[in-house]
């Protein structure tokens, strides 16, 4: 991780360098540096999520763990309270950690639970937990059967560990209200994915839905959306996944993204199991890669803007293998632009250097467009998600890369 992160910073600073060199004015070199400054941002300074679960015992909150990671992890107790000590953990483990997590006790419990514990209340342990680490979101569960039972208290220990973490770490938290177990709503014995499709069971799950989002507005707490899902789902002895009945977590994986910080979302992505997920991310990331490209682009200066697109691209395509938990670099990077057909690229910069490469280049004095330099680099990332992410072959890349370069110059694509 600490290799990847060098790889991306080294690329990131190569970058900065040859803005700084550009001849042009001051106001256009501090526009593409702050959108350099926001790409640093979401790359190189990237750091795993903080994300505190807070819900009444047996909302499924260690069953949400192993649905959006896909791995048994946690000890799920059916009976008892299972989670005794409130406690941020690592997963997927202490020795790869990706996510930083914080389970507890749940709200409203009265079984003292099947762990170790050290505060009175569920309460305290989430207070002192929030005290010592600021959480970027918060994910608050309830049982879908439980939606029409009294929770202001809940509510009012939410909005009171919200007010804690503003004022301690001066962050404004937000909040996704997950409806856990909906596989359980009437009526019971339809238990197929996806659950809405039963008129019944929707309307149930739309009622659960109508009534937390009333309840929130009488607790005034900001509210980022509101999510029914069912994480049921099986392991075997060898931790393979033996049943699967998952809903909605795709979906509730995108929005925790969209939640956090821009210096959170790329690990996010990268430790959530869900190709929709890190696909959707990525394309983000293509976009932002894009409008940098086009931006420089546009400037007629002869081929001065050459060994930052190609730095550009190349640090694109080391983040999509982030994201895709592959090991990439910028050989690689190099090695997947050659092989999709590009001659003008990182390949040759990384191989010949940026002097060499100058003297290789047909043209070399014409600069490249905004919309060229856009097309390409748009190109090259929906070939690297096709590749990298999607796990296509490397003619099904150079397809992607042909219909995203001629959709770009067609529609004109922005991000």
């Amino acid at each position: 991780m600490v290799e990847k992160h060098d790889e991306m910073g080294s690329l990131f600073t190569f970058i900065k360098g040859q803005v700084n060199k550009l001849p042009i004015s001051e106001s256009k070199k501090n526009k593409m540096l702050d959108q350099l400054l926001k790409l640093k941002t979401m790359t190189v300074d990237a750091r795993e999520p903080r994300i505190a679960l807070v819900g009444r015992r047996g909302s499924g909150k260690s069953s949400l763990i192993n649905a959006m990671f896909g791995q048994e992890r946690q000890y799920v107790s059916p009976v008892k309270s299972g989670t005794g000590k409130g406690k941020w953990l690592w997963y997927p483990s202490d020795s790869q950690p990706k996510i930083r997590l914080l389970d507890s006790r749940g709200l409203g419990e009265s079984e003292t639970p099947t762990e170790d514990y050290e505060e009175e209340t569920p309460m305290d342990e989430l207070i002192k937990a929030v005290t010592e680490e600021q959480p970027d979101v918060f994910l608050f569960l309830i049982k879908a059967k439980e939606t029409d039972s009294r929770i202001e208290e809940d509510l009012q220990e939410l909005s009171k560990l919200r007010k804690i973490v503003k004022d301690k770490h001066h962050y404004d938290v937000p909040v996704i209200c997950v409806i856990t177990q909906v596989d359980e709503l009437d009526p019971p014995h339809y238990k197929q994915v996806p659950f809405d499709a039963h008129p019944k069971k929707k309307q149930h799950i739309d009622e659960a839905i109508g009534l937390m989002a009333k309840r929130f507005k009488e607790s005034e707490i900001p509210l980022l959306n509101i999510i029914p899902i069912c994480s049921y789902i099986d392991f075997d002895e060898k931790g393979n996944i033996e049943y699967d009945m998952r809903w909605n977590i795709d979906l509730l994986s995108d929005y925790l993204i969209e939640a956090l910080p821009s210096e959170a979302k790329l690990k996010t992505a990268k430790a959530i199991q869900s190709q929709f997920v890190k696909k959707k991310f990525a394309r983000t990331i293509v976009g932002t890669f894009t409008a940098i490209a086009s931006l420089i682009g546009a400037e007629p200066i002869p081929f001065a803007d050459f060994p930052i697109l190609t730095g550009i691209q190349g640090l694109m395509i080391v983040v999509i293998g982030f994201i895709a938990d592959k090991d990439i670099n910028t050989k690689t990077a190099s090695e997947f632009i050659t092989a999709l057909g590009i001659n003008v690229g990182i390949g040759l910069l990384v191989r010949e250097g940026v002097r060499a490469a100058v003297r290789f280049i047909p043209g070399a004095g014409l600069a490249v467009s905004g919309a060229v330099a856009g097309a390409v680099t748009y190109g090259i990332g929906q070939a690297a998600i096709a590749y990298f992410i999607e796990n296509k072959d490397m003619n099904q890349a150079k397809e992607a890369y042909k219909n995203a370069n001629k959709q770009y110059k067609n529609e004109d694509i922005d991000s």
